[in-house]
């Protein structure tokens, strides 16, 4: 497993797309990239040159200073910050976070919002004791739930691959925060709720998708459930086969050189195809190789 992670990140920096961009995308990638790195002790040297060159910067829109697509790039900095903690490295994330808090108003419009935003928020906050900012998030992940939850499916609007970005960030935030944190049980709580449907809709080959195949989504609720059955919310026996038919089928979308294709555009209803890559995706792929890895040491 360890093997394919290293092989698929590889493909990704040998043959992927627009790689030197600051936006959400890459940043998803380099996520994954270092999450590869931490469970193989294999890196490539390509996150840490991408963030010198962004220069820590968010890519903020003037005009939408508070969208979250921009504050996606921070959680690669937080993470690449575990080996270069210098101060700089967090400081404009921290700014942003900061600034969003005192402004006060709800930015948070579509479910993808706890993938790009609420991990950066519950992270930061934590590591600065930083309650009003862990209050403010908490408040927008409630009013995103009333909008946009069906607490009767256990799912979000829009498509597969948005439920996909939902329960992706809900696991990160969940994993970040302390076991006894009352946020954390909300964030399992709804998980759980969101897993519980979304094990029923995975494809006879293991994918899902909202129109066919989608690397994208099958990768991102292949981590979460992964990661809810490591956290202990979830019943490992039920949901253990979930996983493994899910990675089994990200298998068959690697190319011989371990390019990650068949990954449907960001919530489109478009099908995918077997050319189509792109590095959130990857990243995506390899978080949930991490968390299958601790789910099951020595695979």
């Amino acid at each position: 497993m360890t093997d394919t992670m290293i092989k698929a990140s590889q493909a990704w920096v040998d043959r992927g797309t627009d790689q030197a961009a600051n936006n959400w995308s890459n940043a998803n990638f380099h996520v994954g990239n270092l999450a590869q790195v931490r469970t193989t002790g294999i890196s490539n040297h390509k996150t840490w040159p991408w963030v010198q060159a962004n220069s820590y910067l968010l890519p903020i829109d003037p005009a939408n200073p508070f969208a979250p697509d921009a504050q996606a790039t921070g959680e690669p900095y937080l993470d690449v910050a575990f080996f270069h903690p210098e101060p700089e490295v967090l400081q404009p994330l921290r700014d942003n976070l900061r600034a969003q808090v005192k402004d006060g108003r709800n930015h948070w419009r579509q479910p993808d919002a706890l993938a790009m935003a609420l991990p950066s928020f519950t992270r930061i906050a934590l590591a600065d004791n930083d309650k009003a900012m862990l209050d403010y998030s908490f408040k927008s992940y409630k009013a995103l739930k009333a909008r946009t939850f069906n607490e009767f499916t256990g799912l979000w609007s829009l498509n597969v691959q948005t439920n996909g970005w939902a329960v992706q960030g809900l696991a990160k935030a969940m994993l970040a925060l302390p076991a006894d944190h009352p946020y954390r049980a909300e964030y399992a709580k709804t998980l759980a709720k969101s897993l519980k449907t979304l094990k029923l809709l995975q494809r006879h080959d293991g994918f899902w998708g909202a129109t066919g195949k989608d690397s994208a989504a099958t990768a991102m609720i292949t981590y979460a459930i992964a990661a809810g059955i490591n956290a202990g919310v979830l019943d490992k026996q039920s949901y253990l086969p979930h996983v493994q038919k899910g990675w089994q089928a990200l298998q068959t979308a690697l190319d011989a050189d371990g390019l990650l294709g068949w990954t449907a555009a960001r919530n489109s209803w478009k099908p995918a195809s077997a050319g189509d890559s792109a590095g959130f995706a990857v990243g995506s792929f390899l978080v949930a190789g991490q968390q299958i890895v601790a789910l099951t040491p020595g695979c």
